[in-house]
């Protein structure tokens, strides 16, 4: 009895994300500013908000300021995020992005060799059945559900604002001359807007496509949504050889990724004990000469003010959209204490009237006496005397 009981028993059945990646230089750079990761089981283990981060950057700067803007964007975000004490990924992310901008920052203040030096940034992580983004710049995020593909994040280009304005069509942007610059990246200034979005639900099969526009700029979307149907091997391997196929002008990044089921717990869902260290340190960067800038942006971004932060945590996820969202502890109200006026500021200088009350009347009486001995010189036949 006890054991066809047991035999009836149906495993737990969890979503995992299964992930390849390929990077090539291209067919006309000589270097790749590109920077593709993600973690391994073994790294989210100890990490706090847990799951699968995938991670694609996509670096410009002259000389060799575009291979480590990305390369200090991808592990910054990286080791940021797994050595985070919170458990809202949402966050977590967030954190991890303006730790990278500030870092890559002040690389380019510090060395004169990586003056402007700035990347793109998109990630995504996974944990259990939901999924989170964070993305700068114009590399981007595919969702492939169902023979349908959707694009996740929204282009920080110039082109692309015109396009969402109605100045340009999509077919026009595609060709424009300008449709390099971008309006927003990581490390041009001390502080950048970072969108995040999630948490939303994964289904099994969903692919995931994370780029460079040395991809998305040669592979649109219909193929895009073709080729993810084959195996995440296959699909890495044909959106490679489509980009150099076509000229390959710039360098190529990709990451597929595909959520799958198991009937194994995955390590990654159980977020207990502290964060790892050392989880991927970064090594001194050999000097070495990189071709020029691939992209252009339009300048220091505007700074955001202190104050203002507290209220701007999250924009992009809403209260309906998280519901781990640890709460913000507020800080106790302290009572209001009127302080006195400062002298002058609320109330007429009373000293100041009295004794131009004081002056007056003497000056009248002075005036009053002069005109009465005046007068009672003339009076006598004196001779009257007169300044100037």
């Amino acid at each position: 009895m006890s054991e066809q009981a047991s035999s009836s028993v149906v495993p737990q059945r969890h979503l995992v994300v299964r992930a390849v990646l390929r990077t090539d230089v291209g067919l006309v750079r000589s270097e790749n500013q590109d920077f593709g990761t993600y973690t391994t089981e073994n790294e989210e283990k100890g990490s706090h908000p847990g799951g699968r981060l995938l991670i694609v950057a996509d670096g410009m700067g002259g000389h060799r300021g575009g291979a480590t803007a990305s390369r200090l964007a991808g592990e910054t975000v990286k080791a940021q995020y797994l050595g985070s004490e919170t458990t809202n990924v949402g966050q977590a992310l967030r954190d991890a992005l303006a730790r990278a901008n500030a870092r890559i920052f002040t690389e380019a203040q510090t060395n004169p060799e990586l003056r402007g030096m700035g990347t793109t940034t998109s990630v995504l992580a996974v944990r259990d059945a939901q999924g989170w983004l964070a993305h700068v710049g114009d590399s981007r995020i595919y969702l492939i559900r169902e023979g349908e593909i959707s694009q996740l994040t929204e282009d920080h280009s110039l082109v692309a604002t015109m396009v969402r304005e109605g100045l340009l069509t999509p077919a026009e942007a595609e060709t424009h001359p300008r449709r390099n610059v971008l309006q927003r990246s990581m490390g041009v200034a001390d502080d950048v807007e970072i969108d995040v979005r999630g948490p939303f639900e994964l289904r099994e099969g969903d692919t995931f496509v994370l780029c460079s526009d040395g991809l998305h700029g040669l592979v649109k979307e219909p193929e895009l949504k073709e080729i993810a149907g084959n195996t995440i091997d296959e699909a890495a391997d044909e959106f490679l050889r489509k980009a150099l196929e076509r000229g390959a002008p710039d360098n190529v990044t990709v990451i597929v990724a595909r959520v799958e089921v198991t009937d194994e717990m995955p390590e990654y869902s159980i977020a207990h004990g502290g964060p790892e260290e050392d989880t991927q340190p970064l090594e001194p960067i050999e000097p070495s000469q990189f071709d020029e800038t691939v992209k252009e942006t339009t300048g220091a971004h505007p700074k955001i003010d202190q104050s203002a932060r507290i209220t701007d945590k999250i924009p992009a996820i809403t209260d309906a959209d998280i519901d781990d969202t640890q709460p913000i502890a507020t800080a106790p109200a302290v009572p209001e204490v009127s302080a006195p006026a400062p002298a002058g500021a609320a109330e007429p200088k009373r000293p100041v009237l009295r004794w131009a009350l004081v002056v007056v009347l003497a000056l009248g009486a002075a005036g009053a006496w002069y005109f009465w001995t005046h007068q009672q010189a003339l009076s006598e036949g004196a001779p009257s005397t007169s300044t100037r």
